[in-house]
C-alpha cells in the first residue's frame, strides 16, 4: 500500500468523507444538510469513517513500531525470537526491532549480538574482536535474567563459528570519580543532577565534561566549576560508568 494511502487512513474525518460523497452529486440537485440526499449519505460516509478508522488500527499491527502486545508475540514466533510472559512489551518491541534492522552475517560479530540480544532479558550485547589475540573475541552481556553468562553461552555455542575462541563476559564497572563545586541549588539536587546524565552514558560511551556543566546549569545552578575529573573520560569498550559524585 502506497504512503499516501497511509494518509488518508490517518487523515480521513467522517466530514472528509461525506463532503467527497456529495461533490459527486449533481449541482442542480438539493445537497444541503437536512436534504434527502444529505440524509442518505451521511449514514454510509460514517459507516465508511469507521471503516477506515479499522482499517488503519488493522494495518499498525502489521509494524513492529506500532503493534500492539498480542501481535509483537506473533512477530517473535515468527522470527524465532523466544518468548517471556513477563518481559515488558516495550523490551519485547526493542529485541524485535534489534533481530529486524540486523539481519545475520554468516558469522560476523554483530551475528553474536544478535543471538544474544534474541534472548529475554538480554537487555545489552556487544561483541569485541581480537580482544585476546588472533582467533579470539568477547560477547559483553547486560540483562535482567538469572544465570545470564550461562543462558547466552548455551545458546552462542550451538551457532559460533569452529574454531573462534570467543568468551562471554558481564558488562563491567569502572569507576569515574566526580568533583563539582556548584552554586545556586543544594548539593544533593546538584549530586541527583549529575547522576541523571551518567546513568544515560552507555557501555563504552564518554563522560563529557561540558554536558555535566549543562544539565547542573539546567537545573538551576548559576555557576559550577568541575575539579574532576579535568578532561572528557571515555570508558573502556565492555564497561558501564560507576560515578562517585562528591559536591562541594
Amino acid at each position: 500500500m502506497s504512503e499516501t494511502d497511509l494518509s488518508f487512513l490517518e487523515s480521513s474525518t467522517f466530514q472528509q468523507i461525506l463532503y467527497e460523497m456529495l461533490l459527486t452529486v449533481p449541482e442542480d440537485l438539493d445537497r444541503s444538510e437536512g436534504s434527502i440526499i444529505y440524509d442518505a449519505l451521511a449514514p454510509i460516509a460514517l459507516a465508511l469513517f469507521k471503516h477506515h478508522k479499522e482499517r488503519g488500527k488493522i494495518i499498525e499491527q502489521a509494524f513492529a513500531v506500532t503493534a500492539t502486545r498480542k501481535y509483537l508475540e506473533l512477530m517473535a514466533i515468527d522470527y524465532g525470537l523466544a518468548l517471556d510472559k513477563n518481559e515488558p512489551t516495550e523490551d519485547l518491541r526493542n529485541r524485535i526491532l534489534r533481530h529486524k534492522r540486523n539481519p545475520e552475517r554468516g558469522g560476523a560479530l554483530s551475528d553474536y549480538e544478535r543471538w544474544a540480544l534474541s534472548i529475554p532479558g538480554v537487555n545489552y550485547a556487544r561483541g569485541l574482536n581480537l580482544i585476546r589475540g588472533i582467533g579470539t573475541a568477547d560477547l559483553v552481556v547486560g540483562g535482567t535474567i538469572p544465570n545470564l553468562l550461562e543462558t547466552v553461552r548455551e545458546l552462542i555455542d550451538r551457532r559460533k563459528t569452529p574454531g573462534l575462541d570467543l568468551v562471554v563476559r558481564h558488562v563491567s564497572r569502572q569507576t569515574v570519580p566526580i568533583e563539582v563545586v556548584v552554586t545556586g541549588i543544594d548539593k544533593e539536587k546538584a549530586r541527583q543532577t549529575i547522576l541523571a546524565y551518567t546513568n544515560s552514558i552507555g557501555v563504552g560511551g564518554t563522560l563529557f565534561l561540558a554536558q555535566i556543566f549543562a544539565v547542573l546549569v539546567g537545573a538551576g545552578a548559576t555557576d559550577a566549576k568541575i575539579i574532576v575529573p579535568t578532561t572528557s573520560i571515555t570508558l573502556r569498550p565492555d564497561a558501564q560508568i560507576d560515578p562517585v559524585v562528591t559536591i562541594v
